[in-house]
């Protein structure tokens, strides 16, 4: 790779590597970009089953029969919409629900044209070969022995990663050979009866050397061998390490377990959301696990289903337990309990720490269908299918649902999109019945079809603030990396330090906490919400570290891929404990890339490099150099102190024509100050040309300045440009 000085020639290779932004604006704009999305929400849709006491729908409502209260407060009903088997169509909705449609600002799906056929994904979630086996069946008896089955259907499998296995159809042959595959396939172990004796095992054998240790102290306080007492120490230390390495692999397969789960029902989700009407979601398990670290995807999971108007029906695929989960339960908490009591040790006795107890409590609780299933299928709309082998009544009943209900809009009395959860609660004017609907909404703007995290959400209601807040210094930026594979890569950095971030000591004041989430979107010219990209962040540590903590820098870094056009985007950090966040907007225009024409990147200014180790080294970063990571400068003041600021662009020449050439010029307020020509680099073997440069700063007055990279081969010219402020 060839590095160049500007003005100089044949410098010393750069050991930093840097980025320029492709956008300008770095500071908090006072208003909304003009463009923007509808800032208020104007119509939310709910489906609504209800039944009689026989269990039947009930088909005669009218619209003054429903009453659906907002946070408590009684909403007036703007639309109503029966959707019911035999009907010919269904009622149109009210203008201003239709106009909320159109402009993609509503919460929840349109009514269908007519109660057509149905679509429903049945989902099996990580089961053991029994439940596998029984949630097979019910599938292969749910669609009986016709050749076409009486709606769409497309199965699915989640584990370490979600795998289709039939896509919605009503072709049962297809559907059949499907269920075939899935079910011929085995699952990951986690939480394997195996596993679970493993465990019991480990913690008998600490258990029993921990006592065994406790006698051999009690007999050298009598005088007893010190031999012997050493020997003991040292299995129950050897014991409860081991112990303790299967504990703590636990708790990431749980973790790992979880994350699987809930990304694959937002991707099932997100494809769902494109239909009208209510959809249906069958997931059979055997309990879901939602650890800690994963329970606020699992509440955007719940959001992304209402949102789609796809209601989740869960199976517990566990069957006929033979013991009650709940028993396991009431077990686990006296064991714990009693425990402390007859050891006399804070920690539970054995040396396992008392959290390691609850956290187990915690495992349990989850793992009971009532927990986990039922909160997904309850806060959906759906039902939850438990301690029965005959799953086949469910599916008469998700069949019954999705074709008899009331399609119900309204404009909400509080219009804000302020990030908040907003409860939903319908009822019905007519005694004996039942009901079923969806509990609530984030209230953000529609995210064009991409579920919402949890974490998500406050920041998004951070963008409807007026005016914009700016509680703490963010620098946030794009930049235009047109790889052939990837014409459209706008890698997106967001740079913010974390001393304004709020840290919270733990009420033990050993430990302290952090939670802030960073986000970005883009909007595209139609209002339309084209990408959204973020991280949440918790970080945990020491007391004694705090002030480390305080003195940090975070760098978001995603890789999103846009279709060419111009975009407003939008970058907001959030700190959760305060509150608190800062907003920065700015314009992003990603041109149409020909991949037989000359193209180059966004010139990138040198913040730092870091040197990474080989086997974190991703080639397809494009802030990656000589195995040396970028680090760009998104507008910051260069002082001249510090003799040099470095540059970076990426060429993609052209196969087959002449090598290309490149100048490097440097301009203030439109006039060349100087120019110079820069020999490229070679080119990889993806045929991309990594460029890094230097420019000197001895010379230059403070100010602020236009450095311009000219790339040419043959008759082709392109060129990028950054800009520089210098200060003394």
């Amino acid at each position: 790779m060839n590095d160049s000085r500007f003005g100089f020639a044949n410098v010393i290779a750069l050991m930093v590597a840097l980025g320029t932004p492709a956008t300008r604006s770095q500071q908090p704009a006072p208003q909304r970009a003009p463009g923007t999305v509808n800032e208020r929400v104007n119509a939310v849709l709910v489906d609504v089953v209800v039944r009689d006491k026989h269990g039947q729908p009930v088909r005669d409502l009218a619209q003054s029969d429903f009453e659906i209260l907002e946070d408590g407060v009684p909403q007036a009903v703007a639309s109503f919409a029966p959707v019911f088997e035999g009907a010919i169509a269904a009622a149109p909705p009210a203008p201003s629900i239709a106009a909320a449609e159109t402009s993609r600002s509503s919460v929840g799906s349109p009514a269908p044209v007519s109660a057509g056929p149905t679509v429903t994904a049945l989902v099996f979630d990580r089961l053991t070969p029994e439940a596998r086996r029984l949630a097979v069946q019910a599938a292969q008896n749910y669609l009986g022995g016709k050749e076409e089955a009486p709606g769409y259907v497309g199965i699915f499998s989640i584990d370490l990663a979600l795998t289709p296995y039939a896509p919605f159809t009503r072709n049962v042959s297809v559907l059949r050979r499907g269920l075939d595959r899935m079910s011929s396939r085995g699952s990951a172990t986690f939480n394997s009866p195996e596993q679970q004796q493993q465990k019991a095992n480990a913690d008998q054998q600490a258990a029993a050397a921990s006592q065994a240790a406790a006698a051999g102290a009690a007999a050298a306080g009598r005088g007893g061998a010190g031999a012997a007492i050493g020997g003991a120490s040292a299995d129950a230390q050897l014991a409860q390490m081991q112990s303790n390495m299967i504990r703590d692999f636990e708790v990431m397969e749980r973790d790992q377990q979880g994350y699987s789960t809930t990304n694959g029902l937002f991707a099932i989700i997100g494809t769902l959301r494109r239909l009208p009407g209510r959809k249906s979601l069958v997931l059979f398990s055997e309990g879901l696990a939602i650890p800690p670290a994963v329970q606020r995807l699992f509440l955007g999971v719940i959001d992304a289903a209402n949102r789609a108007n796809v209601s989740v029906y869960t199976m517990d695929a566990a069957g006929l337990r033979a013991e009650s989960k709940q028993a396991e339960i009431g077990a686990e908490v006296n064991k714990a309990a009693t425990a402390g009591i007859n050891t006399g040790y804070a920690n539970g006795g054995g040396g396992r720490p008392l959290t390691k107890g609850l956290e187990k409590n915690e495992d349990v609780l989850r793992q009971d269908p009532h927990s986990g299933l039922g909160e997904l299928a309850q806060e959906t709309g759906g039902v939850l299918f438990e301690n029965t082998n005959n799953l086949r009544q469910g599916f008469e009943r998700i069949e019954n649902d999705l074709r008899n209900y009331y399609l119900l809009g309204y404009t909400p009395a509080n219009d804000a999109y302020d990030g908040r959860f907003r409860t939903i609660d319908v009822k019905v004017k007519r005694p004996g019945v039942t009901v079923a609907a969806r509990k609530g909404y984030f209230a953000v703007r529609d995210p064009g079809g991409a579920p919402i995290n949890a974490w998500e959400a406050p920041a998004l209601g951070a963008l409807e603030q007026k005016p914009v807040p700016n509680a703490f210094p963010v620098r946030a930026a794009a930049m235009l990396f047109p790889e052939r594979d990837r014409p459209g890569l706008v890698p997106v950095v967001v740079d913010l330090s974390t001393a304004p971030l709020t840290f919270q000591p733990a009420p033990d004041g050993k430990t302290y906490t952090s939670d802030f989430a960073v986000l970005v979107r883009f909007v595209d010219q139609r209002n339309l919400v084209a990408r959204r990209v973020s991280q949440h962040y918790e970080i945990k540590g020491p007391i004694a570290d705090l002030e480390r903590a305080k003195q940090g820098e975070v760098i978001f870094y995603r890789e999103p891929e846009l279709a060419a056009g111009l975009y407003t985007m939008e970058s907001i950090v959030y700190d959760a404990p305060s509150g608190k966040s800062s907003v920065r907007f700015s314009t992003v225009e990603v041109p149409r890339a020909n991949p037989d024409k000359l193209r180059m990147s966004s010139v990138v200014l040198v913040k730092r490099g870091e040197k990474i180790p080989d086997k974190d080294r991703r080639a397809d970063n494009q802030l990656l150099v000589n195995g040396v990571v970028l680090y760009p400068n998104l507008g910051e003041p260069v002082s001249k102190g510090s003799k040099e600021v470095g540059f970076y662009f990426a060429v993609y020449p052209v196969k087959g024509k002449s090598a290309p050439e490149s100048v490097i010029e440097l301009l203030q307020n439109g006039n060349a100050v100087a120019q110079q020509p820069m020999p490229l680099a070679a080119a990889d073997d993806s045929g991309r040309i990594q460029q890094l440069g230097r420019l000197p700063l001895d010379h230059l007055a403070p100010g602020t300045y236009e450095l311009r990279a000219v790339v040419k081969q043959g008759d082709e010219q392109v060129f990028g440009s950054t800009f520089l402020r210098i200060t003394n």
